[in-house]
């Protein structure tokens, strides 16, 4: 952990804000099987329809759950900076995540 970027370092635990009580939890839902990940431009956003692109991320969450978007502005630096965090997060050891990561639970 400690290679992570500096700020993240002293987090131990989930802000309790970031919590869903246990009662409001996903419970079995079903995941549609897809062979692509939909991917929303934002450059659409600036140059064609808001309301459309807006309805496009809409979709995608609500049939896929998550999705990709391009064109959104951020530096590639600091895409590849947390991506390296994501690795190191998911990289960790089963008892330092469940001891650091899942204790506010």
């Amino acid at each position: 952990m400690e290679k992570l970027t500096p700020n993240w370092s002293s987090i131990e635990s989930v802000p309790e804000n970031y919590i869903f009580p246990p009662e409001t939890r996903p419970g079995d839902i079903e995941i549609p099987i897809s062979h692509s990940v939909p991917v929303i431009d934002l450059s659409e956003a600036h140059s064609v329809d808001r309301t459309n692109t807006i309805q496009k991320i809409i979709k995608a969450a609500e049939e896929f759950g998550f999705f990709q978007v391009i064109n959104h502005g951020i530096p590639e630096n600091e895409m590849k900076k947390t991506m390296s965090v994501f690795k190191e997060v998911f990289q960790l050891p089963d008892k330092y995540e469940h001891h650091h990561f899942t204790q506010a639970l």
